[in-house]
């Protein structure tokens, strides 16, 4: 997808997440967010299409924010996903977690 077709711009985070899908993976590093999905670098441990469930932590704010979300981009190197039915408070906290960590890393 190009970058013009996004509804929302990326931001590079110093995050990590549980994915949970039809794998367990903990602590994955994530590449980039916006506020309507997150990326991982490196090879897709999961198929585009699978729902799972995800727990993104953010370190320098000691917050962890459990969001549901579905695979988008699944190659050898990344997986994307798209956040889905995030409720208000979800959208609220996620907003509030990307400009806090913008805020700390300028």
């Amino acid at each position: 997808m190009s970058a013009e077709a996004r509804l929302h711009p990326r931001f590079a985070v110093e995050a990590r997440a549980d994915v949970i899908g039809e794998e367990v993976v903990l602590s994955q590093p994530i590449a980039d967010i916006s506020l309507g999905g997150c990326r991982f670098a490196g090879s897709a441990w999961e198929a585009a299409g699978t729902l799972v469930q995800v727990v993104l932590t953010f370190p320098t704010l000691s917050a962890n924010l459990p969001l549901a979300g579905r695979v988008v981009r699944a190659t050898d190197h990344d997986m994307g996903l798209r956040f889905e039915n995030l409720s208000d408070e979800q959208k609220w906290a996620l907003r509030k977690h990307i400009r806090d960590v913008q805020r700390d890393e300028s």
